[in-house]
């Protein structure tokens, strides 16, 4: 079957509590195993990393079925700003007292849009991801896009027009960086879009992204 199950729903916790804590929301394939070897890595720089599960043990390496996930969710995002919600406040009650969002494709769109409406986090890096129309209000939180050398954002505010925006409203904490000959999904080694180069470059900004955001007393 294109869907693998499994009843491994819990988040899976990597690194100290009460360090900064970082929520990876994966992107539309579930939670596949480069996600958490992601995770491992973030942890060893001193982070308390969360990788909550947003498919209910589904996932898939096919196109067609991921993109039937994708619908789902985002047909409840609700549902997907609470998982978000309860894995923060288990954090912060183990200590951590600022937080991340790292999110891939769908998880970028996901904590673009719960950062609009919850001001409880003090970084988002957006992979190859961007918010839907109409999240204008709420608060200015620090994103770093990491972007590949193309992309398609119909239906979608393009991170640059993200960007220009908030400048004109001047906030200048949003950052887009882009690598080329990387395609939509570069940084998941689970499937044929994986990238090593631009996987590898796009990690090197997202620690030191996280560093300078997370490692500041509140």
């Amino acid at each position: 079957m294109a869907i693998e199950t499994t009843d491994d729903t819990a988040t899976r916790w990597y690194g100290a509590a009460g360090d900064p804590v970082v929520v990876l929301l994966h992107d539309w394939n579930g939670r596949l195993p480069w996600i958490d070897a992601f995770g491992r890595r973030l942890a060893d720089e001193g982070f308390r990393v969360a990788v909550p599960d947003l498919y209910a043990g589904r996932s898939t390496r096919d196109d067609g079925e991921a993109g039937r996930l994708l619908q789902e969710r985002y047909a409840d995002l609700e549902g997907a700003h609470h998982i978000v919600s309860e894995t923060l406040g288990e954090a912060r009650a183990g200590g951590s007292r600022r937080a991340g969002i790292v999110g891939f494709s769908m998880g970028s769109t996901i904590a673009l849009m719960y950062a609009a409406q919850h001001p409880t986090v003090e970084a988002i890096v957006a992979y190859y991801g961007a918010p839907f129309p109409g999240i204008e209000a709420g608060p200015r939180v620090p994103v770093l896009f990491q972007l590949a050398a193309s992309d398609d954002w119909t239906g979608r505010e393009a991170p640059e027009d993200y960007r220009a925006r908030l400048a004109a409203e001047g906030y200048d904490d949003v950052h887009v960086r882009s690598y080329p000959d990387s395609v939509h999904g570069f940084q998941n080694a689970d499937v044929p879009k994986y990238s090593r180069p631009a996987a590898e470059a796009a990690w090197a900004e997202t620690k030191e992204f996280l560093r300078s955001r997370l490692n500041r007393e509140p």
